[in-house]
Order: C-alpha cells, then structure tokens, then sequence
C-alpha cells in the first residue's frame, strides 16, 4: 500500500489576531523536547500521538483533545508506523488558564474545534471564527482549575512556598513533581493548580527558569558554556542553548561575550 504523503498546513485570519491553526496529515516523524509561547489546543483526527509530558508518558487516540501550556517542555511523535493527523489552535491569553491534565475530557468541544477548523481551512475571512474561537473559550474555561477558592490556595501558602524554595535550592538536579509536590504535602494536581495561581507559571516551568537564572549566573564566573549546561543540569548543551535563548533572548555564547566585556 502506498504510504500517503506527509502536509503541514498553518492558517491565520484577520479576524483572530494573535492566534494560529496547524494542521498536520500521516504525520510519522518525531519531534524533540521543545515548548511553545502559546497555548496549544489540539485534537487527533487519526491514528495516534505519544506525548512526554510534566514527566508522564501520554498515548493519544483518534477523537482525544489535549492541551499544552505555554512554556511547558515535551515532545512527541507517532507510535507507530502508519502515521496520525491532527489539528492545533495556538493562542495566547491576558489572563492565564492552568490545565492540571494533559487530555481534555469535554463533550463540546469536539464539534466546535471541527468546525472551527474547517470554516478556517475554507472561510478563513468569515467573521463566524471570532464566534466560535469565543465558544472553544468558554469551554476551556469549564475545563480548567478555575474553580479552585482562593481559600485553599491561602490555606496552603506556606507549604506551597516551601515547595518552591526547594526548586529554587534543586534546580541543578532532576526534580519530579511527585517529589516537589510532596514537600508541600498535596497532591500533584492540586500543587500544580495552586502554584500555578499563585506565581503565574506551573511548577515544571519555574523549575526550568530557575535553571536558567544559575546558568545566567554561572556564565559570569569564567565558566565554559559546556561546564554549565550539565552543571546546571541539562543533558544536552543544544536543548540548554535553545531554552536560554528563548528565556533571555540570546544564545549563552553571546550573553558570556557580551557580560564579560570582550
């Protein structure tokens, strides 16, 4: 049987500033560890996904919606050998969302994320995207930990803080979030949505930033860009190089020439 061709497509709208659609067909290779500025809100129209994921193993079937925070690192790639299709709506929000879940499990979203991004692939003009991107919102809306009370966030400050002072004092070692989670005593759900509340970002994400802000720091003591990345511990001076750049907006070889004066 002959193998069908592998497309991606990426569309955009003038009614939907800010927000991108990619649509992926037999897709069959792998992507590496990466993250996106965006939230990324997927569906798999066929065959299946493998995600890693906050440390987790994700196996994604046909009619799965997932989503993935902004900043969160993870790769992926098909499991098998026959490919899958999937369609994603990246976005950014002025107010941030927490998804404890990589999955989705929402009824209403499947048929609007269809017709989305079928009006967008056809109609991409039609003022009906800003409606239904409105709709896809308010189910995200339902689906995240927004209904979480500030009561148990204040009721759990202290523990929650200690739990980031030991990703601060950590960051050079390998963390789970079993393991961070359990210094603040709560479950790992429940530690990544109140973290998240509370500082803005998610657990694995700070943890990541804290790695950076010691190698920003370490590249100022006559360090080599090889001795911090596993110093700092990273297994991989291309991933290392490609996080700094993203988080400090240069690569670690222009910020040690340019901070050391040379």
């Amino acid at each position: 049987m002959k193998k069908e061709q592998e497309m991606i497509l990426n569309f955009a709208s003038e009614y939907l500033n800010g927000i991108s659609v990619t649509h992926g067909y037999n897709i069959n290779n792998a992507f590496p560890v990466h993250f996106h500025t965006t939230y990324n809100l997927g569906i798999i129209e066929s065959g299946e996904r493998e995600f890693f994921y906050r440390g987790i193993v994700h196996r994604l079937k046909q009619g799965d919606i997932f989503i993935i925070q902004p900043f969160e690192p993870h790769s992926c790639k098909s499991p098998t050998q026959c490919g899958h299709s999937y369609k994603i709506l990246s976005f950014g929000l002025s107010d941030a969302l927490f998804f404890p879940q990589l999955r989705l499990d929402n009824p209403s979203l499947p048929a609007l994320l269809s017709a989305f991004h079928t009006l967008i692939e056809y109609e991409r003009a039609s003022p009906k995207l800003a409606d239904l991107f409105n709709d896809i919102m308010a189910q995200l809306v339902i689906s995240t930990s927004a209904s979480d009370g500030e009561a148990h966030i204040d009721a759990n400050r202290e523990k929650i803080n200690l739990a980031k002072q030991y990703i601060e004092n950590n960051s050079h070692i390998e963390l789970s979030l079993k393991e961070i989670a359990d210094i603040a005593c709560l479950s790992e759900s429940h530690f990544s949505r109140y973290f998240h509340k509370l500082y803005g970002l998610s657990p694995y994400a700070y943890y990541l930033a804290c790695k950076l802000k010691k190698a920003q720091h370490a590249l100022l003591q006559e360090k080599s860009v090889t001795a911090i990345t596993y110093e700092a511990g990273f297994f991989d001076q291309s991933h290392f190089t490609r996080l700094f750049k993203k988080y400090v907006g240069v690569t670690p070889g222009r910020y040690l020439k340019d901070n050391r004066g040379d």
